[in-house]
């Protein structure tokens, strides 16, 4: 889907192609080729979701948590984190220790932070992962998989339980 036009996307996406939705959203959620467009991506990830792609969750968790286009909304980014965390998303994974660490929406709860630093750190990190694909965690469609990236995410989650989820405002994919 990567080198379709937007429109190319629209028309696939009017016909009902789940995966040009999905980019669709994410072309709107990062102002790729259009500007940025919140509430279309949302709308895209919820249509995207309800047909079955699992990535979808996962990008409505982070719009509710970070506040994009709708106000900041930690319990509704839980629910779609905890949907994408069944999925095998590592970042919805990620997300939801830090929502436990910090209290976001729930009572702060260290023990099952560290529930869900174990399952980050427990993750083959370069098991699926091969330089130029989009394959990561067995999750296809995740953007920005590149070897670099997954280096990065790597290293962010072997430093230490607090830096794991760093400060209350650090976001590892925005």
């Amino acid at each position: 889907m990567n080198g379709k036009t937007i429109g190319e996307l629209e028309t696939l996406a009017a016909n009902g192609n789940v995966d040009a939705i999905q980019e669709l959203g994410l072309r709107y959620y990062k102002g790729i080729g259009v500007g940025i467009n919140y509430g279309k991506a949302k709308q895209c990830f919820e249509k995207a979701g309800q047909a079955g792609c699992k990535v979808s969750n996962y990008y409505l968790g982070l719009m509710y948590y970070n506040g994009k286009g709708m106000p900041t909304n930690h319990v509704k980014a839980k629910e779609y984190f905890e949907k994408s965390d069944k999925d095998n998303n590592v970042f919805s994974t990620y997300y939801l220790g830090k929502i436990y660490y910090w209290g976001d929406g729930v009572e702060k709860n260290e023990e099952k932070a560290n529930e869900y630093k174990a399952k980050v750190l427990g993750k083959p990190f370069f098991a699926n992962q091969k330089a130029g694909t989009k394959e990561f965690y067995s999750v296809q469609d995740i953007e920005a998989a590149s070897l670099n990236y997954a280096k990065a995410i790597e290293q962010k989650v072997k430093n230490d339980f607090k830096s794991l989820y760093g400060n209350n405002n650090t976001d590892i994919n925005t």
